[in-house]
């Protein structure tokens, strides 16, 4: 009989799921376990996926065995390693009900600008930081704080670091943005991102919801 092989599913926040998947689990099995644990009730956007050899993601279906896919192999005493995405971004933020899963929307498109996975120019990147870093540290207070919370986060894709190399300036671009964020909420902050995505994604047609129409708690 086959064993179960060793795997870790990569959250949107980071954090890792360790788990044995037996042969018979099947693509949605699985991902109702991670749901499960990230006590998400709108599942339908959801999806798991492997990394292939050209650092593409490969979405594992759910009416297929996990161990049935093409999977890397990974290297010799490490874990299989998936990832929980978003696989389905809805048409509009108006459809989303659940403020669990508008975070992870948020997680999800701060990181596909940070990694390039959608292009922006430099400016829009340095809007898109401020409402990071509004959601994080809140209304700004100072420029050694804001400063000081930058370096741990990172908010600007290589494209923008290439086209400014100057640390300094782009923080001032962004601290330029953060002060006109007073008194946005961490929820409309957390929002602005998506709205950004489902721009990329569909349009501006069915978004119209400004920042200041929904609240995220």
């Amino acid at each position: 009989m086959s064993e179960g092989k060793r795997a870790q599913v990569i959250l949107l926040d980071k954090k890792k799921v360790e788990l044995t998947i037996g042969p018979k689990l099947s693509g949605r099995d699985l991902l109702d376990l991670v749901v499960s644990y990230c006590s998400l009730k709108e599942k339908e956007y959801f999806g798991l996926a492997f990394l292939d050899d050209t650092n593409h993601y490969n979405w594992l279906q759910r009416d297929k065995n996990v161990l049935d896919h093409e999977l890397p192999r990974p290297p010799q005493g490490e874990p299989l390693t998936l990832y929980f995405r978003v696989q389905y971004f809805s048409e509009s933020i108006a459809k989303l009900r659940d403020s669990i899963t508008i975070e992870l929307f948020y997680l999800q498109a701060k990181e596909s600008v940070f990694k390039g996975e959608i292009e922006v120019d430099s400016e829009t990147a340095f809007e898109l930081a401020a409402y990071v870093l509004q959601a994080v540290d809140g209304d700004y207070r100072s420029d050694k704080q804001a400063r000081d919370t930058l370096k741990k986060l990172p908010v600007l894709p290589q494209s923008t670091l290439k086209e400014h190399p100057s640390l300094l300036f782009c923080e001032e671009r962004i601290l330029y943005y953060y002060k006109q964020n007073q008194r946005f909420t961490t929820g409309q902050s957390i929002v602005c991102p998506i709205l950004f995505q489902f721009e990329a994604d569909y349009g501006d047609d069915d978004n119209s919801l400004s920042v200041h129409e929904l609240k995220v708690d």
